[in-house]
Protein backbone atom coordinates (compact mmCIF):
# COMPACT_ATOMS: atom_id res chain seq x y z
CA UNK A 1 0.00 0.00 0.00
CA UNK A 2 1.35 3.81 -0.96
CA UNK A 3 0.77 6.44 0.67
CA UNK A 4 0.78 10.15 -1.21
CA UNK A 5 1.53 13.00 0.81
CA UNK A 6 1.15 16.41 -1.24
CA UNK A 7 3.23 19.35 -0.69
CA UNK A 8 3.51 22.84 -2.34
CA UNK A 9 6.17 22.08 -4.62
CA UNK A 10 6.40 17.84 -4.95
CA UNK A 11 4.46 14.85 -4.30
CA UNK A 12 6.38 12.07 -2.08
CA UNK A 13 5.96 8.88 -1.13
CA UNK A 14 5.95 7.77 1.80
CA UNK A 15 6.85 3.85 1.55
CA UNK A 16 9.85 5.27 -0.34
CA UNK A 17 11.49 7.08 2.11
CA UNK A 18 10.96 4.33 5.06
CA UNK A 19 12.73 1.98 2.65
CA UNK A 20 15.63 4.23 1.70
CA UNK A 21 15.61 4.65 5.54
CA UNK A 22 15.60 0.76 6.19
CA UNK A 23 18.36 0.20 3.25
CA UNK A 24 21.00 2.70 5.12
CA UNK A 25 20.16 1.63 8.95
CA UNK A 26 21.08 -2.23 7.35
CA UNK A 27 23.93 -0.87 5.46
CA UNK A 28 25.54 0.76 8.65
CA UNK A 29 25.00 -1.98 10.97
CA UNK A 30 26.45 -4.66 7.95
CA UNK A 31 29.15 -2.19 8.06
CA UNK A 32 30.16 -1.92 11.47
CA UNK A 33 29.85 -5.76 11.48
CA UNK A 34 32.24 -6.55 8.71
CA UNK A 35 35.06 -5.19 10.51
CA UNK A 36 35.00 -7.31 13.87
CA UNK A 37 34.08 -10.57 11.89
CA UNK A 38 37.70 -9.82 9.84
CA UNK A 39 39.23 -9.58 13.16
CA UNK A 40 37.89 -12.32 14.04
CA UNK A 41 38.96 -14.19 10.95
CA UNK A 42 42.95 -12.62 11.40
CA UNK A 43 43.01 -13.46 14.71
CA UNK A 44 41.75 -17.24 13.84
CA UNK A 45 44.33 -17.11 11.02
CA UNK A 46 47.04 -15.85 13.80
CA UNK A 47 46.14 -19.01 15.64
CA UNK A 48 46.32 -20.96 12.54
CA UNK A 49 49.33 -20.45 11.65
CA UNK A 50 51.97 -20.25 14.71
CA UNK A 51 50.12 -21.62 17.14
CA UNK A 52 48.05 -25.07 16.32
CA UNK A 53 51.21 -26.66 14.21
CA UNK A 54 52.25 -27.98 18.00
CA UNK A 55 48.80 -27.67 19.95
CA UNK A 56 46.52 -29.28 17.82
CA UNK A 57 44.50 -32.75 18.65
CA UNK A 58 46.65 -34.90 17.42
CA UNK A 59 49.87 -33.67 18.86
CA UNK A 60 48.63 -31.82 22.24
CA UNK A 61 51.60 -29.97 23.11
CA UNK A 62 51.85 -28.94 26.41
CA UNK A 63 48.34 -31.16 26.97
CA UNK A 64 47.00 -28.29 25.00
CA UNK A 65 44.70 -28.17 21.66
CA UNK A 66 43.62 -25.02 20.19
CA UNK A 67 42.63 -26.35 16.37
CA UNK A 68 39.26 -26.84 17.57
CA UNK A 69 38.71 -23.70 20.27
CA UNK A 70 36.74 -21.42 19.70
CA UNK A 71 37.99 -17.81 19.54
CA UNK A 72 34.13 -16.01 20.10
CA UNK A 73 33.38 -18.22 22.94
CA UNK A 74 36.47 -17.80 25.41
CA UNK A 75 34.23 -17.62 28.15
CA UNK A 76 33.84 -21.81 27.71
CA UNK A 77 37.42 -22.42 28.41
CA UNK A 78 38.11 -19.10 30.18
CA UNK A 79 41.33 -21.40 32.34
CA UNK A 80 43.17 -22.42 28.63
CA UNK A 81 42.76 -18.62 27.51
CA UNK A 82 44.24 -17.35 30.36
CA UNK A 83 46.94 -19.52 29.74
CA UNK A 84 47.14 -18.48 26.32
CA UNK A 85 47.13 -14.32 27.35
CA UNK A 86 49.99 -15.47 29.65
CA UNK A 87 51.90 -17.12 27.08
CA UNK A 88 51.41 -14.17 24.40
CA UNK A 89 52.16 -11.47 27.03
CA UNK A 90 55.76 -12.62 27.64
CA UNK A 91 56.41 -14.02 24.36
CA UNK A 92 57.34 -17.29 25.26
CA UNK A 93 54.85 -18.48 22.49
CA UNK A 94 55.78 -19.44 19.32
CA UNK A 95 58.98 -20.59 21.08
CA UNK A 96 62.35 -19.39 20.28
CA UNK A 97 63.40 -20.16 16.99
CA UNK A 98 59.92 -20.80 15.44
CA UNK A 99 58.23 -18.22 13.61
CA UNK A 100 56.59 -15.46 15.20
CA UNK A 101 54.15 -12.88 13.99
CA UNK A 102 54.76 -9.44 14.17
CA UNK A 103 54.20 -6.18 17.70
CA UNK A 104 50.64 -5.59 16.18
CA UNK A 105 49.60 -8.95 15.66
CA UNK A 106 50.02 -9.79 19.50
CA UNK A 107 48.81 -7.18 20.39
CA UNK A 108 45.21 -7.14 18.28
CA UNK A 109 45.33 -11.15 19.85
CA UNK A 110 46.00 -10.23 23.21
CA UNK A 111 43.61 -7.35 23.05
CA UNK A 112 40.85 -10.03 21.15
CA UNK A 113 41.34 -12.50 24.21
CA UNK A 114 41.38 -9.56 27.35
CA UNK A 115 38.51 -8.56 25.96
CA UNK A 116 36.72 -11.65 25.44
CA UNK A 117 37.49 -13.16 28.88
CA UNK A 118 36.42 -10.08 30.78
CA UNK A 119 33.29 -9.58 28.78
CA UNK A 120 32.47 -13.49 29.96
CA UNK A 121 33.99 -13.22 33.59
CA UNK A 122 31.36 -9.73 33.94
CA UNK A 123 28.27 -11.80 32.53
CA UNK A 124 29.08 -15.27 34.55
CA UNK A 125 30.83 -13.79 37.73
CA UNK A 126 33.22 -16.58 39.46
CA UNK A 127 34.07 -16.02 42.94
CA UNK A 128 36.35 -18.97 43.42
CA UNK A 129 35.28 -22.12 45.59
CA UNK A 130 34.57 -20.92 49.38
CA UNK A 131 37.34 -21.00 51.64
CA UNK A 132 38.01 -24.74 53.96
CA UNK A 133 35.72 -23.21 57.30
CA UNK A 134 36.48 -24.82 60.63
CA UNK A 135 34.53 -24.13 63.75
CA UNK A 136 36.02 -21.38 65.97
CA UNK A 137 36.16 -22.18 69.97
CA UNK A 138 32.35 -21.04 70.37
CA UNK A 139 31.46 -23.09 67.28
CA UNK A 140 33.48 -25.99 68.25
CA UNK A 141 31.39 -25.79 72.10
CA UNK A 142 28.40 -25.20 71.16
CA UNK A 143 28.43 -28.45 68.55
CA UNK A 144 29.87 -30.71 71.35
CA UNK A 145 27.32 -29.33 73.40
CA UNK A 146 24.34 -30.30 70.64
CA UNK A 147 25.59 -33.35 69.61
CA UNK A 148 26.99 -34.89 72.62
CA UNK A 149 25.35 -33.26 75.37
CA UNK A 150 28.69 -31.85 77.14
CA UNK A 151 29.76 -28.62 78.14
CA UNK A 152 33.40 -28.39 78.10
CA UNK A 153 35.55 -25.46 78.39
CA UNK A 154 37.00 -24.65 75.19
CA UNK A 155 38.90 -21.56 75.95
CA UNK A 156 41.54 -24.20 78.35
CA UNK A 157 41.21 -26.90 75.54
CA UNK A 158 41.98 -24.70 72.47
CA UNK A 159 43.82 -21.54 71.81
CA UNK A 160 42.32 -18.08 70.77
CA UNK A 161 40.76 -17.87 67.51
CA UNK A 162 42.73 -15.48 64.74
CA UNK A 163 40.79 -12.14 64.18
CA UNK A 164 39.77 -10.55 60.73
CA UNK A 165 37.91 -7.43 60.55
CA UNK A 166 36.53 -7.84 64.42
CA UNK A 167 35.33 -11.30 63.46
CA UNK A 168 36.40 -14.72 64.47
CA UNK A 169 34.21 -16.54 62.68
CA UNK A 170 35.51 -15.61 58.98
CA UNK A 171 36.80 -18.28 57.10
CA UNK A 172 39.71 -16.80 55.54
CA UNK A 173 40.89 -16.02 58.89
CA UNK A 174 40.76 -19.28 61.02
CA UNK A 175 43.57 -21.14 59.72
CA UNK A 176 44.83 -24.70 60.27
CA UNK A 177 48.13 -24.78 62.17
CA UNK A 178 49.70 -28.33 62.90
CA UNK A 179 50.21 -26.91 66.74
CA UNK A 180 46.01 -26.25 66.41
CA UNK A 181 45.51 -29.47 64.83
CA UNK A 182 46.97 -31.17 68.14
CA UNK A 183 45.14 -29.36 70.63
CA UNK A 184 41.74 -30.23 68.60
CA UNK A 185 42.98 -34.09 69.16
CA UNK A 186 44.02 -33.52 72.23
CA UNK A 187 40.27 -32.24 73.08
CA UNK A 188 39.18 -34.90 70.96
CA UNK A 189 40.50 -37.71 73.20
CA UNK A 190 39.20 -36.04 76.27
CA UNK A 191 35.57 -35.33 74.48
CA UNK A 192 35.38 -38.81 73.64
CA UNK A 193 36.76 -40.68 76.71
CA UNK A 194 33.48 -38.20 78.86
CA UNK A 195 31.52 -39.26 75.97
CA UNK A 196 31.62 -43.15 76.05
CA UNK A 197 33.26 -43.47 79.52
CA UNK A 198 36.09 -45.41 81.06
CA UNK A 199 34.47 -48.24 83.02
CA UNK A 200 37.93 -49.44 83.99
CA UNK A 201 39.16 -46.06 85.02
CA UNK A 202 40.81 -45.39 88.75
CA UNK A 203 39.62 -43.79 90.93
CA UNK A 204 40.36 -39.83 91.17
CA UNK A 205 39.80 -36.22 92.35
CA UNK A 206 38.37 -32.91 91.14
CA UNK A 207 39.29 -29.77 93.13
CA UNK A 208 36.21 -26.65 92.31
CA UNK A 209 37.54 -23.78 94.25
CA UNK A 210 35.96 -20.36 94.89
CA UNK A 211 37.81 -16.90 95.35
CA UNK A 212 38.36 -15.94 98.79
CA UNK A 213 37.25 -12.34 98.07
CA UNK A 214 34.08 -13.40 96.64
CA UNK A 215 31.04 -12.27 98.60
CA UNK A 216 28.72 -15.05 98.98
CA UNK A 217 25.25 -13.04 100.82
CA UNK A 218 23.05 -14.34 98.07
CA UNK A 219 22.12 -16.61 95.69
CA UNK A 220 25.04 -17.44 93.51
CA UNK A 221 24.12 -18.56 90.40
CA UNK A 222 20.99 -19.97 88.52
CA UNK A 223 21.62 -23.22 88.35
CA UNK A 224 21.69 -22.83 92.98
CA UNK A 225 17.82 -23.56 93.94
CA UNK A 226 15.69 -20.26 95.27
CA UNK A 227 16.21 -19.12 98.97
CA UNK A 228 19.74 -20.39 98.42
CA UNK A 229 22.81 -18.27 99.81
CA UNK A 230 26.50 -18.56 98.87
CA UNK A 231 27.82 -21.86 97.48
CA UNK A 232 28.73 -23.09 94.22
CA UNK A 233 27.17 -24.99 90.90
CA UNK A 234 29.46 -27.25 89.05
CA UNK A 235 28.83 -29.60 85.66
CA UNK A 236 31.17 -32.46 86.33
CA UNK A 237 31.37 -35.47 83.87
CA UNK A 238 31.27 -38.46 85.73
CA UNK A 239 32.93 -41.09 84.00
CA UNK A 240 31.10 -44.18 84.77
CA UNK A 241 28.01 -45.22 87.20
CA UNK A 242 28.93 -45.71 90.57
CA UNK A 243 29.20 -44.14 93.71
CA UNK A 244 30.85 -40.63 94.53
CA UNK A 245 32.05 -38.87 97.25
CA UNK A 246 32.00 -34.70 97.55
CA UNK A 247 33.90 -33.39 100.39
CA UNK A 248 33.37 -29.74 101.55
CA UNK A 249 35.90 -27.45 102.75
CA UNK A 250 35.08 -23.91 104.26
CA UNK A 251 36.21 -20.10 104.21
CA UNK A 252 39.27 -19.91 106.32
CA UNK A 253 40.42 -16.19 107.26
CA UNK A 254 43.90 -15.38 107.52
CA UNK A 255 45.18 -17.21 110.78
CA UNK A 256 43.24 -20.25 109.13
CA UNK A 257 40.55 -20.13 111.47
CA UNK A 258 36.93 -21.28 109.29
CA UNK A 259 34.73 -18.73 109.42
CA UNK A 260 30.85 -17.92 110.53
CA UNK A 261 30.93 -20.82 112.73
CA UNK A 262 29.22 -19.08 116.07
CA UNK A 263 25.58 -20.44 114.65
CA UNK A 264 24.51 -23.34 113.12
CA UNK A 265 24.09 -23.23 108.83
CA UNK A 266 22.03 -25.80 107.27
CA UNK A 267 24.32 -27.21 104.16
CA UNK A 268 22.20 -28.31 101.18
CA UNK A 269 23.55 -30.69 98.48
CA UNK A 270 21.81 -31.19 95.26
CA UNK A 271 22.66 -33.49 91.95
CA UNK A 272 20.33 -31.95 88.94
CA UNK A 273 18.46 -29.90 91.21
CA UNK A 274 17.33 -32.91 93.31
CA UNK A 275 18.72 -32.82 97.06
CA UNK A 276 20.57 -35.73 98.49
CA UNK A 277 21.71 -34.22 101.60
CA UNK A 278 21.14 -31.70 104.18
CA UNK A 279 23.62 -30.77 106.83
CA UNK A 280 24.14 -28.36 109.63
CA UNK A 281 27.65 -26.57 110.38
CA UNK A 282 28.51 -24.63 112.98
CA UNK A 283 26.74 -23.72 116.17
CA UNK A 284 27.80 -27.30 117.96
CA UNK A 285 28.95 -28.44 121.51
CA UNK A 286 32.56 -27.85 120.12
CA UNK A 287 31.92 -23.66 120.53
CA UNK A 288 30.14 -24.12 124.28
CA UNK A 289 34.09 -22.97 125.60
CA UNK A 290 36.12 -20.09 124.11
CA UNK A 291 36.19 -19.64 120.74
CA UNK A 292 38.86 -18.53 118.71
CA UNK A 293 39.09 -14.86 117.81
CA UNK A 294 36.85 -13.31 114.92
CA UNK A 295 39.49 -11.53 112.90
CA UNK A 296 43.89 -11.76 113.42
CA UNK A 297 44.59 -11.26 116.89
CA UNK A 298 47.82 -13.21 117.27
CA UNK A 299 48.17 -12.88 120.83
CA UNK A 300 44.48 -14.84 121.55
CA UNK A 301 43.40 -18.26 121.09
CA UNK A 302 40.22 -20.34 121.64
CA UNK A 303 40.20 -23.21 124.51
CA UNK A 304 41.25 -26.69 122.83
CA UNK A 305 37.88 -27.84 121.73
CA UNK A 306 37.36 -24.70 119.86
CA UNK A 307 40.40 -24.10 118.60
CA UNK A 308 40.19 -27.99 116.88
CA UNK A 309 36.81 -27.32 115.56
CA UNK A 310 37.55 -23.96 114.24
CA UNK A 311 40.80 -25.05 112.39
CA UNK A 312 39.18 -28.18 110.15
CA UNK A 313 37.04 -29.74 112.90
CA UNK A 314 33.98 -28.81 111.40
CA UNK A 315 34.53 -29.87 107.75
CA UNK A 316 35.04 -33.35 109.07
CA UNK A 317 31.63 -34.24 108.40
CA UNK A 318 30.94 -32.27 105.32
CA UNK A 319 31.25 -35.38 103.33
CA UNK A 320 28.81 -36.76 101.20
CA UNK A 321 28.26 -40.18 99.35
CA UNK A 322 26.14 -40.67 96.51
CA UNK A 323 25.06 -42.58 93.59
CA UNK A 324 25.26 -41.39 89.70
CA UNK A 325 24.92 -42.31 86.47
CA UNK A 326 27.92 -41.95 84.03
CA UNK A 327 27.45 -38.55 82.00
CA UNK A 328 27.31 -34.64 82.48
CA UNK A 329 25.43 -33.85 85.99
CA UNK A 330 25.02 -30.59 87.73
CA UNK A 331 26.57 -30.66 91.29
CA UNK A 332 25.63 -28.36 93.71
CA UNK A 333 26.42 -27.04 97.13
CA UNK A 334 24.51 -24.09 98.89
CA UNK A 335 23.74 -23.08 102.29
CA UNK A 336 20.04 -22.54 102.47
CA UNK A 337 18.97 -18.81 103.11
CA UNK A 338 17.87 -17.11 106.41
CA UNK A 339 14.61 -15.73 106.58
CA UNK A 340 14.83 -13.96 110.43
CA UNK A 341 17.69 -11.74 111.60
CA UNK A 342 17.96 -11.84 115.26
CA UNK A 343 17.22 -9.05 117.54
CA UNK A 344 19.99 -6.77 118.38
CA UNK A 345 22.14 -3.68 116.69
CA UNK A 346 21.85 -4.16 112.98
CA UNK A 347 25.45 -5.39 112.12
CA UNK A 348 26.84 -3.92 108.97
CA UNK A 349 28.24 -5.93 106.44
CA UNK A 350 32.07 -7.39 106.36
CA UNK A 351 34.56 -5.28 104.51
CA UNK A 352 36.46 -7.27 101.91
CA UNK A 353 39.50 -7.02 104.15
CA UNK A 354 37.91 -8.14 107.16
CA UNK A 355 36.35 -11.10 105.13
CA UNK A 356 40.40 -12.55 104.61
CA UNK A 357 40.91 -11.89 108.14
Amino acid sequence: MEILVHTASNTVFVGDVVLRRILVWTGMVLAGCAPAASQQSENRALLDRYCVACHNEKSATAGLTLDKMNLEKTGEAAAVWEKVVHKLRTHSMPPAGRPRPDAPSYSSLINHLETELDRAAAAKPNPGRPTIHRLNRAEYTNAIRDLLAIDIDAESLLPIDEVDQGFDNMGDALSVTPVLLERYMSAARMIGRLAVGEPKSRPLSEKYELSKFLTQDDRMSDDLPFGSRGGIAIRHSFPADGEYTIRVFLQRNSRDYIRGLAEPHPLDFRLDGERIKLLTVGGGDELKGEPGPMFSQAGKIGDPASETYEHGGAEERLVVRFAAKAGQRLVAVTFLNKNAVPEGVFQPPLTQFQLVQ
